[in-house]
């Protein structure tokens, strides 16, 4: 049986720490030179393993940090809009320290769309099904799945697993940009946990024994949560 991968990004020119760091969104913005750094430094982690497919979301930042990945394993990289993170719309490009209290309450009414943009349980739902079936991929496979995506979806990722309160999903923190986090199936249920010398995820959005069962979905594939690849 084979893993789930997950990859955040690298870092950006609106990843700056502190007060400095703007919310990316759906903005298109590409890798700094950090960040292609760190690019390689997940792909030479990665490239270690036997790799089955290579996901990632069609961002550029995704791309720049799954290209790498690609050429160490010679699989090619398929984009996909499905690995987006939340479409925060207007928000896009703000100081996150400025607006995490907007944040949250989008969290915490996740019916209420972001101005310009999704609601928090639209995110949800939609990478909740990509990650199952991403899922279903590693169960059926001897190799491994990556999936390159943003620090949003990778705060969601042990909520969904453990089907746990949405309400709940951290709006800062989580895994560093570039981390590489495992996701593998301990007594039937998927564990995820950081790979080991790769920056450790915060304590309170990855705790390595928080396990939940995921139902494997009937589609068995990525293709059906992004309407085609």
């Amino acid at each position: 049986m084979g893993k789930l991968i997950l990859v955040r990004h690298g870092t950006t020119v609106l990843n700056s720490q502190g007060e400095s760091e703007r919310l990316r969104g759906w903005l298109d913005v590409p890798l700094d030179e950090n960040g292609l750094r760190q690019a390689w430094e997940a792909a030479d982690k990665i490239a270690e393993h036997p790799i089955q497919t290579i996901y990632c979301s069609d961002l550029i930042r995704a791309q720049q940090t799954a290209k790498p990945i690609a050429d160490l394993t010679r699989i090619p990289v398929i984009p996909t809009r499905a690995l987006r993170p939340w479409n925060v719309g207007s928000l896009a490009g703000q100081r996150v320290n400025t607006i995490l209290g907007t944040l949250k309450k989008l969290e915490e009414d996740p019916n209420l769309p972001a101005p310009q943009g999704e609601s928090f349980i639209e995110f949800y739902d939609r990478y909740s099904g990509v990650l199952k079936n991403l899922l279903v991929q590693a169960s059926r496979s001897s190799k491994h799945i990556v999936a390159v995506t943003h620090v949003r979806n990778v705060l969601a990722t042990p909520t969904i697993l453990k089907d746990g309160d949405k309400t709940q999903i951290p709006v800062k923190g989580g895994a560093k940009p570039g981390s590489v986090i495992w996701v593998e199936q301990t007594d039937g249920r998927w564990v995820a946990r950081a790979h080991e010398g790769a920056s450790p995820a915060c304590s309170h959005s990855w705790p390595t024994d928080d396990r939940g069962a995921v139902a494997p979905c009937s589609c068995g594939g990525l293709a059906a949560a992004d309407g085609g690849l």
